[in-house]
């Protein structure tokens, strides 16, 4: 499907999942190198900036969050700039890309603005929004984060060692996506130079500044939540620890107890105290005067 927004003789075209008669389409109307147009005829999954002629293309991946599944998945943008259009071109539906899409093609006074000479301000607009857009899914992971923070010392910890677990990939397969965009960074400016003129060679610095704070909030994320993995960790084994440490001490009180019991209960001609008076809570006395000098024997010894 094509979609289109044009003015001023600027036009800026996304094909979201384009058939290959879109493709060809495209090709003549724009007519785009031949690498080009077999690039985004199929997904690539190989992040790059090249130059071919007179156009640019580049391979992104975006990291989308998948509300199904509930975590993120690589998805690839391919852009294609030239003087007076830009192609987006994606095979899945990408979020921040249809959103920026819809603003601009609704608000005439940014259009007027974004469309006023050439593509260069289109692509910074697009790929500065779409970071924007990554910055706040950072923040749902933070929230979440901080949601299983207050949890993890509380009585009810049921089931949170799974939410670590998947919150922990989630930021593995955002952190995966996002970082191959330094590489095209470093590959796109030297071009954006000699093509795109020395302001958008500002604008990329501002984008670099922009992916610099993003992969050091994710690296943030990461390492909260290998702390707060070892530390659910360790309060599940100090709490193991202390039900074994509660199931010895009673496998040792217990067993003296029934080893009086036993001894009493022996079928012999002489036994001492059984036929006495009350002889019943002599024996239970015995047994309360074992019980207390153990408990005093472990408290001494710190173990309980």
């Amino acid at each position: 499907m094509l979609s289109r927004i044009e003015q001023g003789g600027v036009l800026w075209v996304d094909a979201y999942k384009p058939s290959p008669n879109e493709i060809s389409e495209l090709a003549r109307e724009f007519l785009l190198p031949r690498p080009i147009s077999e690039e985004i005829s199929r997904p690539s999954f190989h992040p790059r900036a090249e130059i071919h002629g007179k156009y640019l293309y580049l391979i992104l991946p975006l990291p989308v969050y998948d509300h199904n599944k509930e975590h993120h998945h690589s998805r690839e943008l391919d852009i294609v700039v030239g003087e007076k259009f830009l192609l987006t071109i994606h095979y899945e539906p990408i979020e921040s890309i249809q959103n920026i899409f819809g603003k601009i093609q609704t608000n005439l006074k940014l259009r007027s603005e974004l469309f006023e000479k050439d593509s260069s301000k289109i692509l910074f607009y697009m790929w500065g929004r779409a970071y924007d857009y990554l910055l706040s899914e950072l923040d749902h992971i933070q929230k979440k984060i901080d949601r299983i923070e207050d949890r993890i010392f509380s009585v009810e910890r049921k089931e949170l060692i799974e939410e670590i677990s998947l919150l922990r990939r989630d930021i593995l397969d955002f952190s995966r996506s996002i970082r191959p965009h330094g590489m095209v960074m470093e590959e796109f400016t030297p071009i954006a130079r000699s093509t795109l003129g020395p302001d958008f060679v500002g604008g990329m610095r501002e984008l670099t500044q922009i992916y610099r704070r993003i992969i050091l909030l994710a690296e943030n994320d990461k390492d909260s939540l290998e702390v707060l993995y070892d530390t659910y960790n360790a309060l599940q084994s100090r709490r193991s620890t202390e039900t074994v440490k509660i199931f010895t001490m009673l496998a040792l009180l217990t067993f003296p107890l029934s080893l009086i019991a036993t001894i009493f209960a022996i079928d012999t001609v002489s036994r001492p105290i059984v036929g006495l008076k009350h002889d019943f809570w002599i024996i239970i006395g015995i047994m309360v005067l074992v019980v207390f000098g153990m408990l005093i024997f472990f408290r001494s010894r710190k173990w309980i």
